[in-house]
């Protein structure tokens, strides 16, 4: 799809999306169908879609900003290139050259757990080994987005830049009942709250951006995690009896290292993480153990989340990049 194509679409997106927020207040009670006489109304209607209607406004802000940042990144390099006396494409060349000999791309395998594969943002179910002809190109392609973006902070840093553009502003969720895993700043009237899933490929890849987010923010802000599955699995049952030990953290890390290795043995994370293997054993065997997850997930559902990974900040959901910069970004704006 081409840049124009996308355009209309986004506009007539904002228009369907200015339309529904300036008359949500004069309509939110209109009624809007009958059945037998018994009334529906907007707000109903709403209330089923409103996950829809965010992800699309996010979608929209996403473009903008990244269409903001390239903007900004030429303004910069333009600047940068009018101070040297050359030309926009030489700045370009020389700054990505000389990040690449303080930044190598080994570095950035192993900074962002690379090792097993990359993940193809058009299709991010699928993990695609290095050693491949598209696992190079994607990590190739991947490296010099990172080595740019860094650019751009170091210009960002040089010359004067404000930035103005909003995120939009989700509505908060109840989450009163549900089971949470806490650690970092337990006093904090912020959270931030990771709904992931030990099995699941995207959250294995976004796992050391949340490592780093956690390590940057963890004296700060409340993290919070929650286990989310389409049927409940191993490696979250696992951790619940491991949590039972006292040993959740140690567990959550551990499924993370081993990733979707189907090999792994239950006998083997128990010897691990030194667990009591009776106890482990028949917690993992313990029908009411597997139906109180269950009911947590279930709640989960009930409240509109059924992908992972999903964030969640102050009880407002996050759709957006989940990086470093973008997500830290917003944890910063609910520091203010």
């Amino acid at each position: 799809m081409g840049l124009k194509s996308k355009s209309v679409i986004i506009g007539l997106l904002l228009i369907i999306l200015a339309s529904y927020y300036s008359c949500k207040k004069q309509s939110k009670g209109r009624t809007v169908a009958k059945v037998e006489g018994e009334e529906i109304t907007m707000e109903e209607v709403d209330n089923l879609v409103k996950n829809s209607l965010f992800e699309y406004l996010f979608a929209i802000y996403d473009v903008r900003r990244i269409a903001m940042n390239e903007l900004i990144y030429n303004k910069l390099i333009a600047k940068e290139a009018k101070a040297h006396h050359i030309n926009v494409d030489s700045v370009t060349a020389l700054k990505i050259a000389e990040l690449k000999r303080k930044l190598t791309k080994d570095q950035y395998i192993t900074d962002n757990a690379l090792m097993c594969g990359v993940v193809d943002e058009k299709n991010p179910f699928k993990l695609i080994p290095l050693d491949t002809p598209e696992g190079q190109r994607i990590l190739e392609e991947s490296y010099v987005k990172f080595l740019k973006l860094t650019s751009n902070k170091e210009l960002r840093a040089k010359y004067e830049v404000s930035i103005s553009l909003e995120p939009p502003e989700t509505p908060k969720l109840d989450l009163r009942g549900v089971v949470t895993y806490k650690r970092g700043n337990l006093q904090s009237q912020n959270s931030v709250t990771i709904v992931s899933d030990f099995d699941c490929p995207v959250c294995q890849s976004k796992e050391p951006v949340l490592k780093k987010i956690f390590k940057k923010y963890g004296d700060k802000v409340r993290f919070e995690y929650l286990r989310l599955s389409s049927s409940l699995n191993k490696s979250i049952l696992f951790s619940e009896c491991a949590a039972r030990q006292g040993k959740f953290w140690e567990a959550h890390e551990l499924l993370y290292q081993k990733g979707e290795n189907s090999s792994t043995r239950i006998e083997d994370l128990i010897s691990d993480l030194n667990l009591d293997k009776t106890v482990c054993e028949a917690c993992m065997h313990d029908g009411q153990v597997a139906t109180e997850i269950n009911a947590n997930m279930e709640r989960l559902r009930a409240l509109g989340i059924t992908v992972t990974p999903t964030i969640i900040i102050n009880n407002r959901i996050y759709y957006g990049e989940i990086s470093e910069e973008v997500l830290g970004q917003f944890i910063e704006k609910s520091l203010k």
